[in-house]
């Protein structure tokens, strides 16, 4: 994976500045800005994958972006119901440990116990889960179809294929996220550090696309000098 140039190619666009303000901006209206700008990740990563020469999304197909977010917000959501699962039972079992104990000292034993064990396999079903959703929303990017992207099978004999590419991507997902709350010290700067983060991710599951999509181009071309 060229990590450079997914950290920089949105300078290569004589829109960016536009592009990423917008986003920004967007991000601001609660829920719908979350599923645009997940769908504005998407879009990048499609047009990575597809080979165009200015990847970097505009904002006028707006509906678009919020269709793409709103699948793959459906798509992380399902890969995610066996973690989810598991925090509901950390929250419940240890208040009916604590409640079928006799003292109070029972009661603190029998907490402490249940998340000695919860937690860590909490950690564990996480780590396990993230290169699954990973490859989901790729998938779901190939076909199109939500339906595709929940072939539990399929996706997993995509992370098989290549276990190194997707805890790569993860490990890219980690650092925009850090990138993103960068801006969270200045009042505005997430406007700015949110959107780049998405775009510089997207474009990293854009060249993880290109690994496992024989059909689509597999060359990143740069932009034409204007």
């Amino acid at each position: 994976m060229n990590i450079g140039k997914a950290f920089s190619f949105v300078f290569e666009d004589e829109q960016w500045g536009a592009s990423i303000l917008i986003g920004g901006l967007i991000l601001l209206i609660p829920i719908i800005g979350q599923f645009a700008l997940l769908g504005y990740t998407l879009e990048t990563a499609r047009n990575v994958a597809r080979g165009n020469p200015r990847p970097l999304p505009q904002w006028n197909t707006f509906g678009e972006k919020l269709g793409l977010g709103f699948a793959g917000f459906v798509v992380s959501l399902v890969y995610s119901l066996p973690l989810i699962v598991l925090m509901a039972l950390l929250i419940c079992v240890p208040v009916f440990a604590a409640a079928g104990a006799r003292s109070n000292e029972g009661a603190g034993a029998a907490i402490a116990g249940s998340f000695a064990c919860m937690i860590p396999l909490s950690i564990i079903v996480a780590l396990l889960l993230q290169p699954v959703i990973l490859a989901g929303l790729v998938r779901y990017l190939q076909t199109g179809s939500i339906g595709a992207a929940l072939q539990v099978g399929e996706v997993i004999a995509m992370v098989r294929a290549d276990p190194g590419a997707w805890v790569v991507l993860w490990l890219i997902s980690v650092l925009c996220g850090f990138i993103a709350g960068l801006g969270s010290f200045v009042i505005i700067g997430i406007i700015f550090t949110y959107p780049y983060s998405q775009a510089v991710f997207g474009h990293a599951i854009g060249q993880t696309m290109q690994r496992f999509s024989p059909t689509v181009a597999t060359t990143y071309m740069p932009p034409p000098v204007v």
